[in-house]
């Protein structure tokens, strides 16, 4: 019984835990991509407005992909 319990908890903690997991990504991702980008632009020349460029694309992007995120997971809570 104990072990049913433990397995019914886990299924209720995956999708969450995946979607903590997507979520989280579309902020790291683009914004980790954004200082490589700086650091490679930086060798070349040095200028503060590609940087605040870059991330504000950067800023778009993550908020463009937990966007999509947030609407695939509310639709699949809507299906069930």
């Amino acid at each position: 019984m104990e072990e049913k319990k433990v397995q019914s908890n886990m299924s209720i903690w995956k999708p969450v835990m995946v979607f903590y997991a997507k979520t989280t990504s579309w902020i790291i991702a683009p914004l980790l991509l954004v200082i490589i980008l700086n650091k490679f632009f930086f060798k070349i020349e040095t200028n503060d407005k590609l940087f605040l460029i870059l991330l504000a694309l950067g800023f778009g992007i993550s908020c463009r992909g937990i966007y999509k995120e947030i609407k695939k997971y509310k639709d699949s809570l809507d299906k069930k």
